[in-house]
């Protein structure tokens, strides 16, 4: 999949970076609900949990760290552009091919 060191250098590198935001998300989480527990009300922590939830789970998916949710949405992995412009350019050039044919 990766061919070259930097590719893999840039994939470790988004990795670190994902890791690190999922430990950071998880204090903002733990600091809302100590403010909630302390203060009381409404539930309102959860609307954090799950906008930091989603961006978690939406980069994951783009790191492609959950295999099965790629393939539902496979326009979130981060090769899926390169992958579509390869496609389509051997796409023109098999129809440029078939029209030198005729």
């Amino acid at each position: 999949m990766y061919e070259s060191e930097n590719h893999i250098r840039e994939r470790i590198r988004e990795l670190k970076e994902y890791y690190t935001n999922v430990v950071i998300y998880g204090v903002v989480i733990f600091a809302c609900l100590i403010i909630w527990m302390t203060t009381g009300g409404t539930f309102w922590p959860i609307w954090v949990i799950v906008a930091l939830g989603a961006v978690a789970l939406l980069k994951g998916i783009r790191l492609g760290l959950f295999p099965k949710l790629n393939e539902i949405f496979p326009f979130l992995r981060s090769d899926w552009e390169e992958e579509q412009i390869r496609r389509a350019l051997e796409e023109k050039i098999e129809n440029r091919n078939e029209k030198k044919g005729e």
